[in-house]
């Protein structure tokens, strides 16, 4: 009897051992939440990221409603609790606070100065929000920038005037003044996050105007009484002690060619790169203009200039560095505003000691129908995109020794998501 009622526990035990293992080996396990905005409907939709595969599982309430109008990008606030997003269509930046299991809550919305805010970025230290406005308020026809210090405490904005520049009345502006139609503001460092220095760049693509129709003048960049039609990147410097953006040279960086609207800037470590879309003429699938963070933060074009783009699908527009900057993927949108079947991403190797792009082979990568942005999960091992067009989020696994993509092994590759998905952000939080 002893040894039957011993036998009996040996087995329980064992039992429950291997109910440990199961349930540790098999379970599934968030690495971070992942954030679209959807301009159709004013929504956000929020996912579980799956740690071990990559997949996407809707967060209880999602999508979540944007009180604001026509979401165009987000951001999450550094430590992860709060998530931002702009509004074009009401001109202001929403809070929301992330509960509990990737849940939205609306806080608060905040008004930029000027109108039409279409970017956002973070200053790199975490305590400044900028975000650009393409109609500042002073009706000269140039953009803005408005800056917010950020509360990481509990996600509230505080706008921060223009120190150096007033209004006839002796007041601080509210915004700092950009050039004319600016799409999209990102901070890069020189010499890395500390090395020398914070900036923001703003691309501004300008617009042809005929010197017939008596439209706004000519561009700061551009010869006397041209018309606006070169895109340039207007620089400030960041005083990361008061979030003041300050010049740093006379005149911004005039491009030699004409970034089309959905042109994209992006930085990482102390590279920049801009697409160029109006190189697609003539056949062409577009460039990627490369550039290295010098001293002020002035540009420097890349030893090698442009790269060509190895996709066979014209307009490449968002783009994304791997965290260690060994791996670049640019998303390829397709030449109209209809379902892209062609839709793909182009792969490169960055060389780590110049910086320079190298197409990695069979590294051209289906998508959903016209991919606007894009997003790495904070394990770097998953690379998402959202996909204007057929409305879904495209998963893709990171080859972690060649960055060659592949489909997660498990779940669906393309996720439905909300109507017109315009970005994705991403926090690593797990809880």
């Amino acid at each position: 009897m002893k040894f039957w009622k011993y036998g009996r526990i040996a087995l329980a035990l064992m039992g429950s051992i291997i109910l440990g293992i199961s349930v540790t080996c098999c379970g599934s396990y968030t690495s971070g939440y992942l954030y679209v905005t959807g301009a159709q409907y004013n929504q956000i939709g929020a996912y579980k990221i799956d740690r071990d595969f990559g997949y996407l599982t809707p967060v209880t309430g999602s999508p979540f409603a944007d009180p604001g109008g026509d979401p165009v990008q987000e951001a999450v606030i550094p430590g992860g609790r709060f998530l931002a997003v702009v509004n074009k269509g009401s001109s202001n930046v929403a809070i929301f606070t992330i509960g509990g299991d990737g849940v939205l809550y609306f806080q608060a919305t905040y008004p930029t100065s000027g109108s039409n805010p279409v970017s956002m970025t973070v200053s790199p230290d975490g305590n400044y929000l900028y975000v650009v406005d393409q109609i500042a308020p002073d009706g000269s026809g140039r953009g803005d920038i408005t800056v917010f210090s950020i509360n990481i405490s509990t996600g509230k904005l505080t706008l921060v005037t223009n120190q150096n520049t007033f209004n006839t009345s002796g007041t601080q502006l509210p915004y700092f003044e950009v050039n004319y139609n600016p799409v999209q503001i990102v901070t890069g460092s020189a010499g890395g996050a500390t090395g020398g220095g914070s900036f923001v760049y703003v691309l501004d693509t300008a617009y042809p105007v005929s010197a017939a129709s008596g439209a706004p003048p000519a561009c700061l960049n551009a010869p006397a009484g041209s018309p606006c039609t070169v895109a340039d990147v207007f620089l400030y410097q960041i005083n990361t002690a008061t979030g003041q953006l300050t010049l740093t040279q006379n005149a911004p960086l005039t491009l030699g060619t004409l970034p089309g609207a959905a042109s994209r800037i992006y930085s990482s470590s102390n590279y920049v790169w801009i697409t160029d879309t109006q190189n697609n003429q003539g056949g062409s699938t577009g460039r990627i203009l490369p550039f290295t963070i010098g001293a002020g933060g002035i540009l420097q074009t890349l030893v090698g200039g442009p790269v060509g783009n190895p996709s066979t699908t014209p307009f490449p527009d968002a783009m994304i560095a791997s965290s260690n900057t060994h791996f670049f993927y640019v998303a390829n949108f397709g030449p109209g505003p209809i379902n892209q079947p062609n839709s793909n991403i182009s792969a490169f190797t960055v060389d780590p000691t110049n910086g320079q792009l190298t197409p990695i082979s069979l590294g051209v990568y289906t998508t959903g129908s016209g991919p606007v942005w894009m997003a790495l999960d904070s394990t770097n091992q998953y690379l998402y995109t959202a996909n204007f067009n057929d409305n879904t989020i495209t998963s893709k696994v990171i080859g972690q020794t060649n960055g060659q993509l592949t489909p997660p092994l498990k779940g669906n590759t393309s996720q439905p998501t909300v109507g017109q998905p315009t970005y994705i952000a991403i926090s690593g939080r797990t809880y």
